[in-house]
């Protein structure tokens, strides 16, 4: 697989230091070496800035690396996918793994998208991962 649809805690580690930050950026030059895309649920950028202004909120990050932080997030290059053609299926698949919607949708895209889904969400790829094998876990990469 050169196309991958990418998670929001996987964006996030692109712009905040965390753990695995090292993996989600070798994820970017990975799939750039191999001709591939990015591509992000239309909702992700948007929960990805919130998080940065929770780390802002709970004084963890100045003002300044905030509006630095949200900058580089808005300037991946990504490709931005609408997911809400995808959430009756969503929504199935929630009820079906007792998951969050959101993550449920990044699930019901992978499948609907047929390409492969980058998560640092370890209880999502428990519960889903056998169902899902095209679904990787970022600490894998």
């Amino acid at each position: 697989m050169n196309d991958w649809l990418v998670d929001t805690n996987v964006m996030v580690k692109w712009v905040l230091s965390e753990p695995d930050s090292a993996q989600a950026l070798k994820l970017v030059s990975d799939t750039a070496s191999a001709g591939g895309k990015l591509l992000v649920l239309d909702l992700a950028i948007v929960e990805a800035a919130n998080v940065i202004w929770t780390r802002l909120h709970r004084k963890l990050l100045t003002f300044a690396e905030g509006k630095q932080a949200l900058a580089l997030l808005q300037k991946a290059s990504v490709q931005i996918v609408p997911g809400l053609a995808a959430l009756s299926n969503a929504f199935d698949i929630a009820a079906r793994y007792d998951v969050a919607v959101y993550d449920a949708l990044f699930v019901a895209m992978v499948k609907d998208l047929g390409v492969g889904g980058v998560t640092a969400d370890e209880p999502l790829v428990r519960v889903v991962g056998a169902a899902y094998p095209q679904i990787k876990l970022l600490r894998s990469w």
